[in-house]
C-alpha cells in the first residue's frame, strides 16, 4: 500500500490523489522513435486489461483503518455540502453528539494590511460547555449567510484525515477518532474568505451503516478575508504570449497531451517539469524568458516588449533545440557584461555564449549524468568566475535501480541515484568559455548519489564563501559547508538532513535575525500520515525507521538558522502543508519587509484536457 495520497477529496469534482513515483525506465537521449515507442507504451507488462490493478482495496488488504478513513471521508464530504446548500444534519450525528462552533466566537486579529485581514481563534475556555446539533446547524447557516452565493460563484471545501486511532478498550463498539484538516473558501461578492482549521472528531462506528459523528473539537482555526474582490494576482499568460503561434500550437497543451506524442520518454518527463530562466538577453532593460521543453518540442525564447507582450525568437537566436531540456540559467559566464545561457539536457550541460546581434553560439557541451534535473550557479572559490552545479536524478540503468525492480532501493535512504556534478569556470579567452569538472576533488563526491532534484547556494555560516544545500527525492539531503573551496557534508550535524522527497530549496531570513533560514519543498500526504502510524505498518521494523517513513508524509520543512545549527520550526510556523510541492521561494508579496512563502504544487490528475490539476 502506497504511503502517497489516496482519494482524500474535498467538495469539488476533482482528485487529490498523489500518484506514486513513476518507475518506467527512461530511454536514452538518442533512442530511435520506434524503440522509444516500444519502451514507453502505456501498457504495463502483464497488466490486467480491466485496469482494476490501479485501484486500492484496503478492505481486502487488511487495512481496517483505511476502510474507516474512507467511510469517514465520505461522511465529511457529504456533510460539508451543507456549508453552501440547505439540509439536515441529523442523519450524520450520533444521539449524544457534541460540537464546538466551527467558527469560534472569539477571534483575535493577528495580521492586517491594505490587502487582507487574518484572524485566529483565541484559547478556548475549558469551562465553556460544548454545543450540540444546533451549534453545528448554526455554523452552516452562518457560512451560507456570509457567502450569499449563486451556484456559479467560486466555492470550495476540503477535508484531509491525517490520523485515525481506535481505543483498544472500545474495539468491539467500532468507535474511532480522527484528526482532520479542514479548509473552506468562498466569494461574498465583495471579498474572498478562507477558513483553515484542525478538528478532532470522534466517531460512532457500525457494521450496518456509515459512521456517525459523536463530537467535533476545533483545535485550531484561522480566517483570512481579502479587502477587495479581485485576486492578489491575475493570470496574464495569454495577453503576454498569445500573439505567438507557439502559444496555441504548443504551450496551451498540457502534459496529458504531449506524453502520448513524445519521440522518447524518460522518467522525469512524467512529471512535466522542464525548467525556465529569466534574464535580459538583449540588454534593453526588460527581463526575457527562456522556456525549456520536453524531447521533440522546441525550446522557446521570449523577448519582452515595452507593452508587456513577449515575442518568441528562439530560432532567430539559435536556441530552439529539441533535446530533452530540464533546466536553464541566464547569467554572465564570460564576464563580458551580457547574459549567456547554461542548459541541462539528458547527459550534457550546454553552454551558449551571447555573442550579440541577437544570437547565441554553443561554446561547449560538458558530459554529465544522463538524468539531469536542475542547475545552480555561484562563484564557490571566489576567483571572479561563476561556477555551475548540476543536479542529477536516476542512474543510466534506465530506472531499474528504483522501486520493486531495484535489488537494493531504500525508499527513505537511497544511495543509488545519478551523480551530481560541479563544473569550475576556468575563465574565457578568445571567445571561448572553459569549464573543468571538479566534483570529487572539491569533496562534493561524498553522499552524491541520492536522486537529487534541486540545489541552492548560500553563505549560511557567514564566513564569506558560498555553501550548498541539495534537496534529494529519496536520499537524505545534503548541506555542504564550503571550507576555502573544499566541501564537507554537515547536514546531519546541522539538523537539516530532512529525508522526505525533497523537491526544491530556498534560502531567506524569514525572522529578520540576520541569518539565512532554509525552506525545503517535500510531499504532504494525509494517507501517508494515517498509514505510517498504524501498528501493522512495517511492524517488524525499528521505530527509528518507521518514524522516517512518517516524516516522508509530513510535508515541507522550515529550518531556522541558529548559527551553529538549525531548528525545525515547520509545524510551529504552519508551513508544512504544501501538498505535492515542487518549487518554493521566499518573496515579500505585500512589501511589508517580511518574507512570505510561495509554493508551486500539483501533478497530472485529470483524464481530459480541461486542466492538469
Amino acid at each position: 500500500m502506497s504511503c502517497q495520497e489516496r482519494n482524500d477529496s474535498g467538495g469539488h469534482a476533482r482528485s487529490d490523489q498523489t500518484p506514486s513515483k513513476d518507475t518506467t525506465p527512461p530511454p536514452g537521449v538518442q533512442e530511435s522513435a520506434s524503440a522509444a515507442q516500444e519502451n514507453t507504451s502505456s501498457a504495463v507488462p502483464n497488466a490486467r486489461t480491466d485496469q482494476s490493478w490501479m485501484l486500492d482495496d484496503p478492505g481486502t488488504d487488511g487495512w481496517e483503518s483505511e476502510v474507516l478513513a474512507q467511510q469517514a471521508q465520505n461522511q465529511l464530504k457529504s456533510l460539508g455540502s451543507l456549508f453552501f446548500e440547505e439540509g439536515e444534519v441529523a442523519d450524520y450525528l450520533a444521539s449524544n453528539f457534541t460540537c464546538d462552533p466551527l467558527v469560534p466566537n472569539h477571534l483575535q486579529r493577528v495580521f492586517e494590511d491594505e490587502l487582507a485581514l487574518v484572524e485566529r481563534s483565541a484559547p478556548r475556555d475549558p469551562a465553556a460547555p460544548p454545543g450540540g446539533a444546533a451549534t453545528l446547524t448554526a455554523s452552516f447557516e452562518a457560512v451560507r449567510a456570509h457567502a450569499q452565493l449563486s451556484p456559479n460563484d467560486r466555492r470550495h471545501f476540503e477535508f484531509k484525515i491525517t490520523a485515525l486511532t481506535r481505543d483498544p478498550s472500545a474495539l468491539s463498539s467500532g468507535d474511532f477518532q480522527t484528526e482532520v484538516l479542514f479548509s473552506l473558501s468562498f466569494f461574498t461578492g465583495k471579498t474572498i474568505v478562507e477558513h483553515h482549521a484542525s478538528w478532532a472528531i470522534a466517531w460512532s462506528g457500525s457494521d450496518s451503516e456509515p459512521p456517525k459523528l459523536k463530537s467535533i473539537a476545533v483545535k485550531i482555526f484561522a480566517r483570512t478575508t481579502t479587502k477587495r474582490a479581485q485576486p492578489l494576482f491575475s493570470d496574464v499568460t495569454a495577453s503576454a504570449l498569445a500573439s505567438n503561434p507557439s502559444y496555441s500550437s504548443q504551450l496551451t497543451h498540457g502534459m496529458n497531451h504531449w506524453l502520448s506524442r513524445l519521440p522518447v520518454r524518460a522518467m522525469l518527463n512524467r512529471f512535466g517539469t522542464p525548467g525556465l530562466a529569466v534574464g535580459d538577453v538583449n540588454g534593453d532593460g526588460l527581463d526575457d524568458l527562456y522556456l525549456c521543453q520536453e524531447p521533440g518540442l522546441p525550446n522557446r525564447l521570449f523577448l519582452q516588449q515595452a507593452d508587456g507582450t513577449a515575442r518568441e525568437v528562439a530560432a532567430e537566436w539559435g536556441v530552439d533545440w529539441l533535446e530533452d531540456s530540464r533546466a536553464a540559467l541566464l547569467l554572465d559566464l564570460d564576464n563580458d557584461g551580457d547574459q549567456d545561457l547554461a542548459l541541462t539536457i539528458y547527459g550534457n550541460l550546454v553552454i551558449a555564449r551571447n555573442v550579440g546581434g541577437m544570437r547565441f553560439e554553443v561554446a561547449t557541451a560538458l558530459p554529465t549524468s544522463s538524468s539531469t534535473a536542475s542547475l545552480a550557479a555561484a562563484d564557490y572559490d571566489r576567483d571572479g568566475w561563476l561556477d555551475l552545479f548540476v543536479c542529477a536524478y536516476v542512474q543510466e540503468d534506465g530506472g531499474s535501480s528504483m522501486g520493486a525492480t531495484g535489488e537494493r532501493f531504500v525508499y527513505h535512504d537511497a544511495k543509488n541515484g545519478a551523480a551530481n556534478s560541479l563544473f569550475h569556470n576556468e575563465g574565457a579567452s578568445g571567445g571561448k568559455i572553459a569549464f573543468r569538472e571538479v566534483t570529487s576533488s572539491t569533496g562534493l563526491g561524498i553522499n552524491n548519489r541520492r536522486w537529487s532534484f534541486a540545489a541552492s547556494w548560500e553563505d549560511f555560516d557567514h564566513d564569506g564563501d558560498q555553501d550548498l544545500y541539495v534537496a534529494n527525492d529519496y536520499g537524505r539531503n545534503n548541506l555542504y559547508r564550503n571550507d576555502d573551496g573544499h566541501f564537507v557534508d554537515v547536514a546531519a550535524a546541522a539538523g537539516v538532513e530532512d529525508s522526505a522527497s525533497g523537491m526544491s530549496v530556498a534560502w531567506g531570513d524569514y525572522n529578520r535575525d540576520g541569518r539565512m533560514d532554509l525552506y525545503v519543498s517535500n510531499m504532504f500526504s494525509a494517507a501517508g500520515s494515517r498509514i505510517t502510524t498504524q501498528q501493522q505498518f512495517k511492524s517488524g521494523t525499528a521505530p527509528a525507521i518507521r518514524n522516517r517513513f512518517l516524516r516522508f508524509a509530513r510535508g515541507n520543512s522550515l529550518f531556522r538558522n541558529g548559527g551553529e545549527s538549525f531548528q525545525d520550526v515547520s509545524l510551529a510556523a504552519n508551513v508544512n502543508l504544501g501538498r505535492w510541492a515542487w518549487s518554493s521561494n521566499f518573496v515579500d508579496l505585500n512589501n511589508d519587509a517580511w518574507l512570505d512563502l510561495v509554493v508551486a504544487n500539483g501533478y497530472l490528475s485529470s483524464n481530459d484536457e480541461t486542466g492538469d490539476l
